[in-house]
């Protein structure tokens, strides 16, 4: 038991550890953030990130007792999360040619955008992660989710810094969905591809 809860910990620290080396490397072209990352810290910014709007009866008519519209499309880390756990990452699948039951198939085209640009921004360290056996991606869900958190996070973060915005920062009214991210995305692509076709 007690062996147990000192690998439980352990996986934890590793977890906390590769999320300050994720954040690092993510900042190194972003101007810092100025927080100091220690237990508390972390927890709070995940669970900034993670905020979505709790399920209930309002959420299937796609407003919530407020009036608010709820969360309509899975969210990026959502969907890394449930393709990690289906075992296609594991095979070596191109993020977008993989399939996600929480896709439709007539968002196909801001799913595949958003993976394009997930591939684009990934580390290593998390690609290898991801892609890890079913049975590993499930003994360390806490893990792959803190894992996906940031890598949805990074998205939101570059897009503002590809789209010019004096502070990358992502704002409380921008949320990680496939939908919203595939739609900034493409149209980041389209501009790189007209600036390539300028220079020829």
């Amino acid at each position: 038991m007690e062996e147990n809860s000192r690998d439980a910990h352990r996986e934890y620290l590793d977890a906390k550890n590769l999320l300050i080396r994720v954040r690092q490397s993510s900042n190194s072209t972003v101007p810092p953030m100025n927080i100091a990352l220690d237990d508390s810290s972390v927890e709070d910014i995940l669970g900034i990130i993670s905020k979505k709007p709790s399920g209930n009866t309002a959420a299937s008519s796609g407003k919530s007792p407020g009036g608010k519209k709820s969360q309509k499309f899975p969210y990026i880390e959502d969907i890394l999360v449930s393709m990690a756990k289906s075992g296609q990452l594991h095979k070596g699948t191109k993020l977008s040619l993989a399939e996600c039951h929480l896709v439709n198939k007539k968002d196909n085209s801001q799913f595949v955008n958003t993976m394009k640009l997930v591939e684009e921004l990934w580390t290593e360290e998390e690609e290898l992660f991801l892609r890890s056996s079913r049975e590993e991606i499930e003994e360390s869900m806490e893990e792959a989710k803190i894992i996906a958190e940031t890598i949805s996070l990074r998205c939101l973060t570059k897009l503002n810094e590809f789209e010019g915005r004096e502070d990358p920062t992502p704002t409380n009214h921008q949320k990680p969905s496939f939908v919203s991210v595939g739609n900034r995305a493409r149209r980041v692509f389209i501009g790189r591809k007209k600036g390539d076709e300028n220079l020829v």
